[in-house]
C-alpha cells in the first residue's frame, strides 16, 4: 500500500454509509483519487461543514481493516463561498469536482488534474460572470491531462489537417473528414475555437465567445470514455 498518513486534498464527493458514517472521495496531487472512511461525521455540524463539496482539507489518516484509509482528524484549508450562493455556480462546482475526479487515476499522482480543479474553483469564486466557453474549456483541459483528448485539429482517421465538411465520432477518436467516416456534423470554426479555449488558462478564458459546437460535444465524449454519464451533468442540463 502506498501513501502517507497526512494528505492535502479537495473533497469531490461522498457516499453515506449506515446512519452516521460516510466514505469521503478526495482528489489529491500526490495520490489522485482517494477514498477515506469517516466515522460518525453525519451527525456533526462541524464535520459536515468541514467536508463540503470543493473544500480543501488536510487529513490525518490510518490504515483500517482490509488496508482501507480511515480518517483520524482533519483541518479545513479553504472552500467555496460564492459558489454556494448561486445555482449555476453550484452546478458548475459539482460538475468540475466530478469530472476531474472521474478522469484522475486512483492511488497515483494527478498533479495536473488536481491543479486544474483548483483553478476551476478559483474561477467560480471570481466576481466575473462564468462565460459559456468555460465548461467546454474545462472538459478539454481535463481530457488532455488524462491523456484522452479527442482529435479536434486533425482527422482522427487519416491524420491530415481538418477541412470542411467535418463530423465528430467518439468511437473513431474525435473529429474526422466526412469522407473518412461517419458521425455528427460539426463546424470546423467551432473546433478551432475549442482548441484556443483548451490552450487558454481558465482565468483568462472566462470571456471567450460561445463555441459554434454542440453544447455537450466533449461532455458526450467524457460519457463515452467512462461508459456512464456524470451525475452532476443533469443539473447543468436542467439549467440550460
Amino acid at each position: 500500500m502506498t501513501g502517507s498518513a497526512e494528505l492535502d486534498a479537495i473533497v469531490v464527493g461522498w457516499v453515506d454509509v449506515g446512519e452516521s458514517d460516510r466514505i469521503l472521495r478526495l482528489l489529491s496531487a500526490e495520490e489522485g483519487r482517494v477514498a477515506l472512511s469517516a466515522r460518525r461525521v453525519r451527525g456533526s455540524s462541524r464535520m459536515a461543514g468541514l467536508f463540503e463539496l470543493g473544500a480543501a482539507v488536510r487529513v490525518q489518516r490510518a490504515r483500517g481493516r482490509g488496508g482501507h484509509w480511515v480518517l483520524r482528524s482533519a483541518e479545513r484549508l479553504g472552500g467555496p463561498r460564492r459558489a454556494r450562493e448561486d445555482l449555476e455556480r453550484i452546478a458548475l462546482l459539482g460538475y468540475g469536482c466530478e469530472l476531474c475526479a472521474a478522469l484522475a487515476p486512483e492511488a497515483a499522482a494527478a498533479e495536473k488534474l488536481h491543479g486544474l480543479l483548483l483553478a476551476w474553483l478559483d474561477l467560480l469564486e471570481a466576481p466575473a460572470a462564468i462565460g459559456p466557453t468555460a465548461r467546454p474549456a474545462l472538459e478539454a483541459k481535463a481530457l488532455t491531462f488524462a491523456g484522452l483528448m479527442p482529435a479536434i485539429t486533425r482527422c482522427a482517421a487519416c491524420g491530415e489537417a481538418l477541412e470542411e465538411p467535418v463530423v465528430f465520432d467518439p468511437e473513431a477518436g474525435g473529429a474526422l473528414h466526412a469522407r473518412c467516416g461517419g458521425g455528427a456534423p460539426v463546424r470546423l470554426g467551432g473546433l478551432r475555437a475549442l482548441e484556443v479555449a483548451r490552450r487558454t488558462p481558465l482565468a483568462e478564458g472566462a470571456g471567450l465567445p460561445p463555441l459554434d459546437l454542440p453544447r455537450w460535444l466533449l461532455g458526450g465524449f467524457v460519457t463515452w470514455q467512462l461508459g456512464r454519464p456524470l451525475q452532476s451533468r443533469a443539473l447543468l442540463e436542467a439549467l440550460g
